[in-house]
């Protein structure tokens, strides 16, 4: 017995009896960027998707705090109105390995920071001649090296093609996406960048730096350090997992240098922060859908890298005079202010006298004074109920100030009354000169400060008064006590 198992179907399979010629290639295999298990420990100035307006205006307001305090104390202190010196490493993949032909944009934004800002600008090229890490590390070594100092300001610029590897919780730098397409030697072509920033995050530079990666996951691998005697800022071209798109008009890099040149025009030749720089670019409506993120990569505080062009070298060199050994000691103060924020004139006045409590610098040694924020103050449950409580009993006693005063007044318009009235009837009823002379002597006193409270002397035995009217008299005086009462 046989049992037919084939598929029952109404139409039959029309490639029946063919024979079909496939090409199948497969030109390359990768890891997929998945998503990241653990959130960075940095803490983003600006977050597109969480910050609410009130955020980003406390923030804003907090740079420009900044910006006045640093103008103020430059100008108060005779101190240097920026950095000393300030060095840019532009670092790319070379020509024949870049996959997005990143040159123009990069020769573009090194020319910015050479001829507008007057920094010291210098672009490498990795290829695969050796090891792309080898080099990298290299060149920020040299990079540190010639340039770091306590007054000044490192930049490093990297444009490319970025993966997040998350087995191994890394960025990686790399010139193509298919390495296999064009040249063997291309799946070399990579680096690790978490590995290569710890000779920008080590303990012995002195500088500030400011990191500015054009790629992508470039926020994947941000995480926070404990120093806080420098800045050190990361400014991302996507958000977490996110994208960015290649050179042209919706570029990051594009953006960033459309930015600087507003900037530079707007701001003239006074500095501005990084945080107007981040700002400006996410206004840039070719970057609504991938907004850039500012990041702190030290520890947390509202002290941000500010951008300016460099005055001349006499200048700086007049003014730097006193600031050729670093700092070995920083002292914190935390002042308790009436306000939550401060205006400009408060900044000054505040810069102008600490300037000259720190009149003879070189009895304490004062390099600078630096801002590090401005919070509110810490109001609990508690707290809150208790200011209420106060408000309220501060506003009981001046209603009872003013009801005792309303009160005293009364009281003295009535007491006038009647001693008016004795005077009045003591004047009419005096009818011998020594009366008269009584009278005399009052007239002749000095005129009281307040009048309503005047009691005239009367003579040491003054006549009594008729009998008609001593009962009025004692009328009203009981009438009187009674009202006191």
């Amino acid at each position: 017995m046989e049992t037919d198992i084939s598929p029952k179907t109404s139409h039959p399979n029309p490639l029946r009896d063919k024979v079909i010629h496939a090409d199948i290639r497969i030109e390359s295999i990768e890891d997929v960027p998945t998503q990241v298990e653990s959130a960075p420990q940095a803490t983003p100035l600006i977050e597109q998707n969480s910050a609410t307006p009130e955020d980003v205006a406390n923030q804003e307001r907090a740079a420009e705090m900044q910006m006045w305090w640093d103008e103020a104390i430059a100008k108060n202190m005779d101190l240097p109105d920026g950095y000393q010196k300030v060095a840019v490493l532009l670092v790319k993949w070379e020509d024949a390995l870049d996959e997005l032909k990143t040159r123009a944009e990069a020769e573009e934004l090194e020319a910015i920071f050479r001829d507008r800002f007057h920094f010291h600008t210098e672009t490498v090229e990795l290829n695969v001649s050796s090891k792309p890490q080898h080099q990298i590390n290299r060149y920020l070594t040299a990079f540190v090296e010639m340039h770091d100092g306590p007054n000044n300001l490192l930049i490093v610029y990297y444009t490319g093609h970025g993966v997040y590897r998350e087995d191994h919780k890394h960025l990686e730098l790399t010139a193509s996406l298919r390495p296999n397409v064009k040249k063997g030697f291309n799946k070399d072509a990579r680096a690790n960048w978490n590995k290569a920033e710890e000779v920008l995050r080590s303990d012995d530079v002195e500088g500030d730096v400011l990191t500015i990666l054009d790629t992508c996951y470039s926020s994947n691998f941000a995480k926070s350090g404990k120093e806080d005697t420098r800045t050190f800022e990361l400014l991302s071209a996507c958000a977490i997992d996110g994208t960015t798109a290649a050179p042209g008009e919706n570029s990051f890099t594009r953006a960033l240098i459309d930015a600087l040149k507003e900037l530079l025009t707007e701001f003239d030749d006074r500095s501005f922060t990084t945080f107007h720089l981040n700002q400006r670019i996410l206004l840039n409506p070719n970057r609504r859908d991938m907004p850039s993120q500012l990041w702190f990569r030290l520890k947390y505080h509202e002290r941000h890298i500010r951008l300016a062009p460099l005055k001349p070298l006499k200048d700086r060199e007049r003014k730097s005079s006193g600031l050729r050994h670093p700092p070995r000691g920083y002292l914190t103060l935390r002042f308790a202010l009436r306000d939550e924020s401060l205006n400009r004139e408060q900044i000054e006045f505040l810069t102008r006298n600490l300037s000259k409590a720190f009149n003879n610098k070189s009895l304490v040694g004062l390099r600078r004074i630096d801002w590090l924020g401005l919070k509110p103050a810490r109001t609990t449950h508690f707290g809150r109920a208790a200011l209420a409580m106060f408000a309220i009993a501060q506003w009981k006693k001046f209603l009872y100030k003013r009801r005792e005063e309303r009160w005293s007044q009364r009281t003295v318009d009535e007491v006038a009354l009647p001693i008016d009235m004795l005077v009045e009837h003591t004047d009419s009823a005096a009818s011998s000169p020594t009366r008269k002379r009584s009278r005399d002597g009052i007239e002749d006193l000095p005129e009281p400060k307040r009048g309503l409270l005047l009691i005239p002397q009367l003579p040491d035995h003054p006549p009594s008064p008729p009998v008609s009217n001593s009962s009025r008299v004692e009328e009203v005086g009981e009438r009187m006590a009674e009202e006191v009462s």
